[in-house]
């Protein structure tokens, strides 16, 4: 009878293919507690680099980058990922509840239900806007500094430093690898970028530019068709006019182009 496999022969496979070949021998054989000749072998009979070409390449960022980590806002509306907010989708809920009312009380006549919802959106979001710039521009905000982004830089810990929390029993801190290894990181740098309430002004009111160009381009959309739509009722109407003149219905004075008499309101 054979001997049984030893179980961190996978492993060991396993931490070197999630580290994307980074992992050095003495790594490898420091976390299996085997002799470095060990993994060499294993990484030999194995074929190990054949089998890391063909192991699939993870999505994400760069391995320690931890731009998004825990601040992927959720789906229902939570703006924690939200800087300046002039790119924010902003709702009806948003803005003053005046406005809002405002806002829902625009109601083009005509078939266009579509165009004015569109417009509704825009104005909506017009005013949320708006309200940015003013929190952006109040005097209170004069000196004021935002963050932005925090960039988390993370490092994998040394072996030395592995083995001292084994030792110890206590964790030092670690970070989550974002790449769903097996790896210990610990922090090794965090960056805040910030803009002022004065940048943070300027990238509300650029957008709030474009937004005036677009209601402006969406309430001319709703004219020139409310316009084609009374053109076409004319037309109709001088159409029907036109067929009961020729069928008798009606007579019409050819110079003043009245109708003189019609034979459809009784004998």
């Amino acid at each position: 009878m054979g001997r049984k496999r030893n179980p961190e022969r996978d492993n060991s496979l396993k931490r070197y293919i999630e580290s994307g070949g980074k992992m050095t021998i003495e790594e490898l054989a420091a976390a299996a507690g085997v002799p470095k000749a060990r993994i060499s072998k294993w990484k030999s009979e194995d074929k190990w680099e054949d089998k890391l070409k063909e192991a699939p390449k993870k999505k994400g960022g760069q391995r320690g980058n931890k731009n998004a980590a825990g601040r992927t806002p959720k789906k229902d509306g939570n703006k924690n990922a939200v800087t300046h907010g002039a790119f924010a989708q902003a709702g009806i809920e948003d803005i003053d509840p005046e406005k809002a009312e405002e806002i829902k009380a625009v109601k083009p006549g005509g078939s266009i239900e579509k165009m004015t919802e569109e417009l509704q959106s825009l104005l909506v979001r017009k005013a949320y806007l708006e309200g940015l710039l003013q929190q952006y521009t109040a005097p209170e905000a004069e000196g004021a500094f935002y963050a932005d982004k925090l960039v988390h830089m993370a490092v994998p810990k040394t072996l030395e430093e592995v083995q001292g929390e084994q030792d110890s029993g206590i964790d030092t801190g670690q970070v989550q690898d974002p790449e769903g290894g097996t790896e210990k990181l610990k922090t090794a740098m965090k960056t805040i970028i910030k803009s002022s309430a004065f940048d943070r002004a300027m990238k509300v009111e650029a957008e709030l530019n474009r937004l005036h160009g677009r209601i402006i381009k969406q309430i001319d959309s709703i004219k020139s068709y409310e316009m084609e739509e009374r053109r076409l009722s004319l037309e109709e109407r001088k159409y029907q006019l036109a067929k009961q003149k020729l069928t008798g219905e009606i007579i019409i004075d050819d110079e003043t182009e009245e109708i003189i008499d019609d034979l459809m309101d009784g004998d």
